[in-house]
């Protein structure tokens, strides 16, 4: 799917729900959604709410045992977030001295002395270069064509380097993003891997026919594009490690909350069938109760549905692009 396909899914719901949207405001649709059913199913009398219901045992025997399993789960994710920051000083100085490497390669590039730490300002740099390393390239490739034959490869390039200008111009978008989600959502397609496979295509193809300037911009921006995969799956990296610690913080307020209130609304409810509070009040009482019961699993499941779509169509590190990816993304 082309860059501009793409770009237009981004307005969709479909796109907000599952990846550009708040988690916590997902979190609450979810939860008025849960609401506003129970509420709707107890006053047509689907459901049983009422003083002589099973809504006490039922809290007590299975939903306070599972809202404290939300404890262990905080916990798990803390580990999973923690077992890829934390290690021993060699194995930690390994990993930023690679990532300082990396950093010089793409500073090289585009004749910096230093490049940004912001996700967002890094791409914007990789695409301005990408973009002078097109525009040497239409000048070099321009410079040698003189036959027809000449003419023709010159035609080819012109085209290659159009695209590959408007996909620079897309990585651009980055700019003035404000969090990883965002810049990892403008390289989130696989018009990377196209252009890798097409500027390796040029090379390998009309290698003794460019000049040796064409054949040195286009290695450039073969690193370039490199780059870009490369970034792609570390901010992918970056996103799913705050997305998993701002979920299991979270957990644990709403958790407790959810705990709170399972156990309360156990308390209306007595052992003749009575309850302490009016039975009018009681469906709207119930249906609060549960929507707050659930919102730990609303909650978990906003993050989770972002974290598996970024994680299924980010899967791919360089050309051998699953058809999943090929489709563009949800």
């Amino acid at each position: 799917m082309s860059g501009s396909d793409e770009r237009r899914r981004h307005g969709t719901i479909g796109h907000w729900y599952l990846l550009s949207g708040s988690r916590a405001v997902l979190a609450a649709v979810i939860v008025l959604g849960v609401f506003v059913l129970t509420l709707t199913l107890s006053e047509t009398t689907l459901i049983d709410v009422g003083p002589s219901s099973r809504v006490a045992p039922m809290l007590r025997s299975g939903v306070l045992a599972g809202l404290l399993t939300l404890i262990t789960v905080a916990l798990s994710l803390n580990q999973l977030v923690l077992s890829r920051v934390l290690g021993a000083p060699a194995e930690l100085t390994g990993k930023l001295d690679e990532n300082l490497e990396f950093r010089r390669r793409v500073e090289d590039l585009a004749g910096e002395p230093s490049s940004p730490n912001d996700p967002a300002a890094f791409l914007v740099l990789i695409a301005e270069t990408l973009q002078e390393r097109v525009a040497a390239l239409r000048r070099a490739v321009e410079e040698a064509s003189g036959d027809a034959e000449e003419s023709d490869l010159a035609a080819e390039i012109e085209s290659y380097a159009d695209d590959l200008a408007s996909y620079a111009e897309h990585l651009r978008e980055a700019e003035g993003t404000d969090n990883t989600v965002d810049t990892l959502l403008v390289i989130f397609g696989s018009e990377y891997a196209t252009h890798i496979t097409e500027t390796r295509r040029l090379e390998r193809a009309h290698g003794d026919r460019l000049a040796e300037e064409a054949l040195e911009e286009l290695d450039a921006i073969l690193e370039l594009l490199k780059a870009v995969a490369t970034v792609r799956q570390f901010f992918k990296t970056l996103a799913i490690q705050q997305d998993l610690a701002r979920l299991s913080r979270r957990l644990i307020y709403l958790g407790l909350l959810a705990v709170l209130a399972a156990y309360y609304l156990t308390l209306v409810y007595r052992e003749v069938p009575s309850t302490t509070i009016p039975v009018s009040s009681l469906s709207l009482v119930a249906s609060a109760g549960t929507a707050i019961v659930f919102s730990p699993i609303a909650l978990l499941l906003s993050y989770l549905l972002r974290v598996g779509t970024v994680s299924l169509y980010t899967v791919s590190v360089g050309t051998f692009v699953p058809p999943e990816e090929q489709a563009g993304g949800p």
